[in-house]
């Protein structure tokens, strides 16, 4: 069954490019956020260039490759245009059977008029199989001058990627963010954003509007295995305010827990004044399920505590240690789309839950 034959909302539109200017996202007065290490490699990526070796080395290639996944990517500027396009290049075709194309390989597209709230306007709808695309993500009309939001595809490269406008809108430089500096969020295939419906709603960009500070996205699928390579790329974030690590989901069935320790002994070293905030999993409706589980995590979770213990105990003041289960407080039965990765409403809730916990180490001079 063809539904786009049968239902014609459900039909991928090609964008009407006439009247259009396209604008690079990183050419002011765009502003281009998400990727720590732009400036000095001119790419799409969240890993340094110069990190691809040290991973081989250590027989981390598959940190490379997620590395060139765009998840915390977006632009942001202001303009009175009526319409929002995107010309994307992608490095594959999508193909994840958990995950919608426009998660993966999608952009979306938030609004905020003068004085308001941000508001989710669109994602990029593209045809099955394509990696190169035009897509209108918000075709409203109005020539307001309002503030625009662009995040990235969470699960994709991004070979090129072009904004377009109304040809005679103004575009100007985004409001400043409420928020100097940065927070960053190191963890799992969660953290990226798998499995939300498209790219905002990924929690660490649905704390990014909440909190108007730029978050730097780095969850590696199934890969959070507290490397000290890792902790050494993490150090060189700039303007780092807060770092939360959230590997427990990977690094206690790969068996790599233990190394904790000295990962945050690493990280403090390079960085002896960083809020480090270590957060465990939640229970997730595999708990249920299996309640034998349920032992195992707390394991696992004991264990994250006692290391940010011991850090404290040897007069590390700037670690804390939040307890997952008050993420989804009764049990998340239905946040996910297979008992572990998040739907929309478990991303949701994870931001809801973590919101009040991030606000004070970011309005703290």
């Amino acid at each position: 069954m063809d539904i786009a034959k049968l239902d014609r909302f459900m039909q991928a539109r090609p964008a009407q490019e006439e009247g259009v200017r396209w604008l690079a996202p990183f050419e002011p007065p765009l502003v281009l956020e998400g990727f720590a290490f732009f400036e000095q490699d001119g790419a799409y990526r969240r890993l340094p260039l110069d990190s691809d070796a040290v991973f081989s080395r250590a027989g981390r290639a598959a940190l490379t490759e997620l590395g060139t996944n765009t998840a915390g990517g977006c632009i942001r500027f202001r303009s009175s245009t009526g319409r929002v396009l995107v010309r994307a290049r992608l490095a594959a075709a999508c193909a994840m059977h958990h995950m919608p194309s426009t998660g993966q390989g999608g952009f979306d597209c938030y609004l905020r008029r003068p004085g308001g709230a941000w508001r989710y306007a669109g994602p990029s709808v593209f045809g099955h199989g394509e990696t190169a695309y035009t897509a209108a993500l918000w075709s409203g009309g109005d020539r307001e001058e309002k503030e625009f939001l662009i995040h990235f595809p969470l699960y994709m490269g991004v070979k090129e990627v072009w904004v377009g406008v109304d040809a005679d809108a103004s575009v100007a430089a985004p409001a400043p963010r409420a928020v100097s500096g940065a927070a960053a969020v190191y963890g799992t295939s969660i953290d990226q954003g798998g499995c939300a419906s498209h790219p905002g709603m990924a929690f660490p960009a649905i704390l990014a509007r909440a909190l108007d500070v730029q978050i730097y996205n780095f969850g590696f699928s199934g890969n959070a295995c507290l490397e000290p390579e890792m902790a050494d790329v993490l150090a060189r974030v700039p303007g780092l305010r807060l770092l939360v690590v959230d590997a427990e989901a990977n690094a206690g069935p790969l068996g790599c827990l233990g190394r904790l320790p000295a990962f945050l002994a690493r990280l403090r070293a390079a960085c002896p004044r960083l809020p480090i905030l270590v957060v465990s999993a939640p229970l997730g409706p595999l708990e249920a399920q299996q309640p034998d589980r349920v032992a195992q995590k707390d394991a696992w979770r004991a264990a994250q505590r006692d290391a940010v213990e011991q850090a404290r105990a040897g007069g590390d003041a700037n670690i804390a240690f939040l307890d997952g289960r008050t993420l989804w407080p009764d049990g998340g039965e239905e946040y996910t789309v297979d008992g572990v990765h998040p739907t929309d409403l478990g991303f949701y809730f994870m931001a809801r839950g973590l919101l009040p916990v991030l606000l004070p180490y970011l309005t703290e001079e």
